[in-house]
């Protein structure tokens, strides 16, 4: 009896444990593996990463290997002949705090892999194992699924592929369990309602995922005609139709209202702009009519994107305009025909506010390599620093969470 009481007790100090742990806020920072490829100074290394200012880093990205259903490289010039992994890897040497996670998927990688993948209970086991084998010779903390977007015709997805996303999480949980370990899963999710109901079941993910990363950027981009803030906080009067829900308020609610628990969502936020080229520079207001992207960055080089690095630097020549849209809780610049919606300190701290208001887990900051991180205009990770306050700063409660460790 003494040793079953032991048990117990031992059991209940652990789970107390695991939910002052889960109760910390989270600022996950992403790491991209093709920043490095920037011309001199501005080539972005692992050994960049400001560790004490994040509490998780996440790599991005690896892939789906169509053929076999196994994790693979997609950057394997970097990932594997420059020991990216293991460089990785190393960090905690550098920051033992620090949780690694590693992100499978993205843009460019496309829906088809994911959705052959996913198709069936053999195929999804087997890229089960391969993930763990991974995460065991990287000494890895969490796996996030970013598939861009399951059901969707034009990203290569099927009908099947919304049930099959979630049976693909449920057994990333099932076979961590059996591995013994307390590695995390995490999906990344969009706020659009439609790509939600096409190939997301929202609750089940709630129930199965251990974190839900909703993207709260690229809400508003040069394919749309119109120039406007891309993380928009809240709906404005101009937002219509479609766009009346695309906000940041709205798409917390909607996860909520399908079973998520505040404690776990983290919001996604941008540290770069998205550029335009105004049709009337007279009308400049957020909602004006564009002709397409603006001005290309000149180390960024994409066409309707800017990193804060890049226009913290044309800010100094003193020509632009900067205005606030408040109910968006946006900056937005302009000059001539070009135009630019991004965040700034204020409006990361304002979001980082509401962020606390709701009582949500925390923010992920895409990407670290869109900071000023070389400091050129002043302190360097001006924007990152700013979402590390709200770290600092947020109340910590006794509410029990979800730990990966103790998940049944």
């Amino acid at each position: 009896m003494r040793t079953q009481g032991t048990f117990v007790a031992v059991t209940v100090l652990l789970m107390a444990v695991a939910t002052r742990i889960a109760a910390s806020p989270r600022l996950v920072c992403y790491y991209t593996n093709w920043s490095h490829g920037r011309p001199k100074e501005y080539s972005y290394q692992i050994e960049d990463i400001p560790g004490d200012l994040c509490t998780h880093v996440a790599y991005t990205f690896v892939g789906v290997n169509e053929d076999t259903s196994e994790l693979m490289s997609i950057k394997p010039d970097f990932d594997d002949v420059q020991d990216g992994f293991g460089r990785f890897r190393d960090l905690k040497k550098r920051f033992p705090h620090l949780k690694l996670i590693v992100t499978v998927g993205g843009w460019t990688h496309g829906g088809a892999p994911f959705s052959k993948m996913a198709s069936s209970r053999q195929s999804r086991l087997i890229f089960v194992a391969s993930v763990v084998n991974f995460m065991e010779r990287y000494n890895l903390d969490g796996f996030e699924i970013v598939w861009l977007w399951p059901g969707a015709p034009e990203r290569d997805g099927k009908k099947q592929d919304k049930d099959n996303f979630y049976y693909l999480v449920d057994d990333l949980r099932h076979g961590f369990q059996r591995a013994n370990k307390p590695w995390e899963v995490t999906v990344q999710v969009p706020i659009d309602r439609a790509r939600l109901a096409a190939g997301y079941s929202q609750q089940s993910l709630c129930e199965v995922a251990d974190y839900i990363h909703l993207a709260g950027y690229d809400l508003r981009g040069s394919w749309g005609g119109v120039a406007d803030v891309h993380s928009t906080l809240r709906r404005r009067p101009h937002d219509l139709d479609y766009f009346y829900t695309f906000n940041i308020e709205d798409g917390v609610e909607t996860w909520l209202t399908h079973g998520c628990r505040a404690n776990q969502i983290v919001l996604g936020l941008p540290v770069y702009g998205r550029t335009y080229t105004l049709q009337n520079p007279a009308d400049n207001r957020p909602g004006a009519k564009s002709t397409g992207p603006g001005e290309t960055g000149l180390f960024t080089n994409d066409p309707g994107l800017i990193g804060y690095f890049e226009l913290c630097e044309k800010f100094k020549d003193g020509n632009w305009t900067v205005a606030m849209d408040e109910t968006a809780q946006c900056p937005y610049a302009y000059r001539g025909n070009q135009w630019v919606g991004y965040e700034n300190e204020r409006s990361l701290e304002e979001k980082s506010k509401w962020v606390t208001e709701k009582g949500l887990a925390g923010i992920f900051v895409y990407t670290l390599d869109m900071d000023d991180y070389r400091g050129k205009c002043g302190a360097s990770y001006p924007l990152v620093r700013t979402l590390h306050k709200f770290i600092e700063n947020y109340p910590i409660t006794d509410e029990d969470f979800n730990f990966a460790i103790f998940r049944q």
